[in-house]
């Protein structure tokens, strides 16, 4: 995998050909020379040398060595910033959306659409044996209805977890749920009626705006930085405008951006909650997938009168096939454990049960170190794909962390019209325009690089680069 030796080696030394401490056509140092610098085996640099050739960095030349094959383009830049927050307008869910969910599951795609983890880690087996040996030896059927707020040795361990993200709460104050999406549906119902309005961030994840349209809900969207986040200063306009009843955000590594509201701005956030007094549903479903040094604090963090009702899940971590989430609820508690009594009386015990086991036991935190490594050198990939293969205009978000990037493209391309051009190749995107009430993004797309990059994979971002170039010759 690309996180072992070699595949951190390699990394090093594509970092250095793009930074211009190799310049093209130089000679790189031989196998031998590299080993006895990095202190490593042989075999380990002519693995990273074989993976840099496959990558198009370097080339080998018989009897030579090796030589940096390409010249690296400027970096592209980041995607545009819209100003101001749109009026409220009523969510309305396009068929386009249901069309992008459907064609995950076509036969064989090679598919950028859809936001989901990496299968081929692990934990994967680690979670087929703790599910095996849990059905023989924990009785989980034939128990009737579990109890509506989850088993309490899961929302224990979520308890436990949280203070990475900053967050002290007690297991009694979590309500499990079926996914981040669910949890934030039941506080949504809480929340709000039929007519509210509410703020979500723009661009913004169209499950959160499918989720407001059901709810029979009024959005006004905030424009979100690339880097920073939800705008604070246009949140205030909002508020001072109109009664909003809650906000929605992702805060740390958002879909489809990549972006994390810094912890600085994420305690004036807070502060705007207080003034106003208007809660906060946040979405911290991304935030252990970070590619720095430490973990971004959520916004609950910095709540001190339980205004931020704090939802997540495992589904991008490790499988969204585990239907787990959970909301710290605390002052909400009573009304969300209603709300899902109501909706789905209890989830199944035994993913519960399960998931318990996995955050228990370290298993969890092995495979984040092995997961954010590989999505870091896999989103790198992306970048150096993208600026080989599309037009210099073209701008990508710099998340650090997640497993999504925005890419903007100049305005007279339709993305929704690469989307169906891919669909009829068996390449799959999330086009720009489903991440918005107002139709903003026609000329952005979001891709997830979170799989392995096979040669297939790279081929086909080459085809849509192509596809883009001949739009704007």
């Amino acid at each position: 995998m690309e996180d072992r030796l070699y595949g951190q080696l390699a990394e090093k030394m594509a970092g250095q050909i793009r930074s211009g401490v190799f310049s093209v056509a130089e000679r790189l140092p031989s196998v031998r020379l590299l080993a006895k610098r990095e202190g490593v085996s042989i075999s380990t640099v002519t693995a990273a040398y074989s993976l840099l050739e496959e990558q198009g960095w370097i080339e080998a030349r018989p009897k030579s060595g090796y030589y940096v094959r390409r010249r690296v383009r400027e970096p592209l830049a980041t995607p545009s910033t819209h100003s101001m927050h749109s009026p409220p307008v009523i969510a309305t869910t396009s068929q386009l959306v249901m069309d992008v969910q459907r064609d995950g599951f076509r036969s064989h795609p090679i598919s950028f659409s859809r936001a989901t983890p990496a299968l081929d880690f692990p934990i994967i087996r680690h979670v087929e044996q703790t599910y095996t040996r849990l059905s023989r030896t924990s009785r989980h059927m034939g128990v009737g209805y579990t109890t509506p707020e989850g088993p309490y040795a899961f929302r224990q361990q979520v308890a436990r977890h949280a203070v990475d993200a900053g967050v002290t709460v007690a297991p009694d104050s979590i309500v499990t749920s079926a996914g981040s999406l669910n949890a934030m549906g039941l506080c949504l119902q809480v929340l709000t009626r039929p007519g509210d309005l509410v703020a979500v961030e723009s661009p913004c994840y169209y499950g959160i705006l499918q989720l407001i349209e059901a709810c029979g809900l009024h959005a006004v969207e905030i424009p979100a930085h690339p880097e920073t986040g939800l705008s604070l200063g246009a949140l205030k306009l909002a508020l001072e405008q109109w009664p909003l009843k809650a906000i929605l955000t992702v805060s740390n590594f958002s879909n489809p951006l990549g972006c994390s509201i810094p912890d600085e701005r994420k305690q004036e956030l807070v502060a705007l909650l207080e003034q106003y007094q208007v809660p906060l549903i946040e979405d911290d479903i991304y935030g252990d997938l970070y590619f720095g040094e430490r973990r971004p604090r959520a916004i609950k963090a910095y709540d001190t009168q339980g205004l931020v009702l704090l939802c997540s899940s495992l589904s991008k971590t490790i499988d969204p096939q585990l239907r787990v989430g959970w909301v710290l609820a605390e002052r909400y508690y009573e009304e969300i454990l209603h709300r899902k009594f109501v909706n789905m009386l209890s989830t199944p015990i035994l993913p519960q049960l399960v998931c318990a086991e996995i955050l228990g036991q370290g298993i969890y935190e092995r495979h984040l170190r092995q997961a954010r490594e590989a999505y870091r050198q896999r989103y790198l990939r992306l970048v150096d794909l993208v600026s080989e293969h599309f037009p210099s205009r073209t701008k990508i978000s710099r998340p650090q962390g997640g497993i999504v990037a925005w890419l903007e493209l100049p305005r007279r391309v339709d993305t929704t019209e690469l989307y169906h051009y891919g669909r009829e190749r068996d390449v799959l995107i999330a086009p720009g325009e489903i991440f918005s009430l107002n139709k903003q993004y026609h000329h952005c797309f979001r891709l997830n690089y979170a799989p392995r990059w096979t040669p297939e994979r790279e081929d086909a971002i080459r085809k849509l680069g192509q596809w883009v170039a001949e739009r704007i010759a």
